[in-house]
């Protein structure tokens, strides 16, 4: 049985996942390695949603918040890991 912290946290990763998925350039130019940070973040995040789905384990408050605060950050940028990394 999964805690309401861990569905939290679960939602958030997931929600995560398809911001960075469903992003679109529309003109901005492409960075290579903007790309793989932003790979290696789906890869991480989609490895904690497993973890979290098939290991019911003792999430707290501060990690569900982290999830949540990352979550955020990128649906504050639109998906644009770039602009997460560096500020204009």
């Amino acid at each position: 049985m999964l805690t309401p912290f861990a569905v939290i946290a679960l939602v958030a990763h997931l929600a995560a996942i398809a911001r960075v998925l469903t992003y679109r350039r529309q003109g901005s130019r492409h960075r290579r390695h903007v790309s793989w940070i932003a790979w290696v973040l789906v890869v991480v995040l989609g490895g904690s949603a497993i973890e979290l789905a098939l290991h019911a384990k003792s999430i707290g408050i501060f990690e569900a918040g982290s999830a949540v605060l990352l979550a955020l950050f990128l649906f504050g940028v639109r998906g644009n890991v770039a602009r997460l990394l560096w500020s204009e």
